[in-house]
């Protein structure tokens, strides 16, 4: 899905990069030997980078940098902390890739998704039910892009050819939660809403 999506507003490697990216930093945490979170944050954002030398490989790596940043020295890491996760990946990509909310990109699912982790949390103190109403606002938001002009990126060069799709990365992290509000859905889970938008479109 993510290939399909990112062969309409980029390059078509989004797909690819993931897998190797992912690949890498689940082999830095499987043989990390060390005690300090923050430190197996760079290692694995540097793994990433050099997995997945793509757009959305720079960034998610410069998301990890930035959490070895935020957590170096910690030997775990409390709720409270957390919850400022996904604001510390939202500045973190902001600062890379020069883009903001409303531009077409990751950001408008994980902005949201970030404000409504920390909105959640700070009032009931549940941190699933946070993960739950963050897991919604970024499928709502990157549903949202569909219909955007990409304002950054190659995306941006086929603006207007590319309107009607949701931006990939969006897709991403929409996914990205839902994995993690539920870990019971089987491996190459996707969207429904964008699998049956693809199976109508091919039919034609």
């Amino acid at each position: 899905l993510l290939a399909k999506l990112d062969s309409h507003c980029g390059d078509g490697d989004m797909g690819v990069s993931i897998y190797m990216g992912a690949t890498a930093v689940k082999n830095e945490v499987i043989t990390y030997q060390g005690n300090d979170v923050g430190e197996l944050f760079v290692r694995s954002g540097m793994s990433l980078n050099r997995s997945a030398p793509s757009t959305i490989g720079t960034l998610l790596s410069s998301c990890l940098l930035m959490l070895g940043k935020k957590f170096k020295g910690c030997h775990v890491i409390l709720e409270s902390e957390i919850i400022q996760i996904p604001t510390y990946c939202a500045d973190a990509i902001m600062l890379r890739g020069n883009a903001q909310i409303g531009d077409k990109t990751i950001l408008d699912a994980l902005i949201p998704l970030s404000e409504a982790i920390i909105e959640t949390y700070n009032e009931c103190g549940d941190m699933e039910e946070a993960l739950r109403r963050g897991a919604h606002a970024a499928k709502l938001g990157a549903h949202n892009t569909r219909g955007m002009l990409a304002k950054i990126g190659r995306a941006k060069w086929i603006a207007d050819r590319s309107k009607e799709y949701p931006d990939a990365g969006a897709v991403y992290c929409s996914i990205v939660m839902d994995g993690f509000v539920d870990r019971n859905k089987p491996e190459g889970y996707i969207l429904p809403d964008y699998e049956a938008m693809y199976a109508k479109r091919e039919k034609k």
